[in-house]
């Protein structure tokens, strides 16, 4: 082995780049550690984007929900106003129709 090529460093290995696929020649692929690092960063920057989509979609959930159920009351309110008119109106127009 020249002295140039050093065993620690697997860089330096004449295998090293040559082999197809990644192989170093002892059957196992290499992949290289920033790539792994990149695929972490990515996975987790994913990740923590799609708990905080969750989250927010859950907000807008909860922000309509309380307007349906404003709505839904205030619609309420309203009948109820309607039905005391009409009652009001039919205990007019049976007076009307006893005077009569």
């Amino acid at each position: 082995m020249s002295p140039a090529l050093s065993r620690d460093d697997p860089h330096q290995s004449p295998a090293y780049g040559l082999s197809p696929l990644g192989m170093n020649g002892n059957g196992y692929i290499v992949i290289p550690k920033w790539f792994v690092s990149f695929l972490s960063f990515t996975v987790s920057v994913i990740f923590v984007g799609a708990i905080l989509w969750a989250w927010q979609m859950s907000s807008d959930m909860a922000a309509i929900k309380a307007e349906v159920r404003a709505q839904n009351e205030l619609r309420g309110s309203e009948l109820e106003d309607i039905r005391r008119r009409l009652a009001r109106h039919d205990d007019l127009l049976d007076r009307m129709k006893g005077r009569e």
